[in-house]
């Protein structure tokens, strides 16, 4: 009998990492939530809620408060990120240029 043998790294265990997700369009702007996860890819936690059509920030922060895995840290990390964002895009009426 023959072995042959084989050195094998294993990476550091990553945690799961939430994302938001941006729509960047001339009238309305899209959010959404997702869970990155090492190894799996991306799972979406929420569908995209759409500014000014809906109040978007109000939407993402009631489906946070739903999973409740989800710490007050991070939920008020990801609504002043949110919040961010939907000022830059107020600040240059829907256009990506400067």
């Amino acid at each position: 009998m023959h072995f042959t043998e084989y050195k094998v790294e294993v990476p550091e265990k990553q945690d799961p990492m939430l994302v938001l997700k941006f729509i960047w369009m001339e009238k309305n702007i899209g959010i959404a939530l997702d869970q990155m996860v090492p190894g799996v890819g991306s799972i979406p936690l929420s569908p995209y809620y759409f500014w000014p059509r809906k109040d978007a920030w109000e939407e993402l922060r009631a489906k946070l408060e739903e999973k409740e895995w989800i710490s007050q840290k991070q939920m008020i990390i990801l609504l002043n990120q949110a919040t961010d964002i939907i000022n830059l895009w107020q600040q240059g009426g829907g256009s990506l240029s400067t």
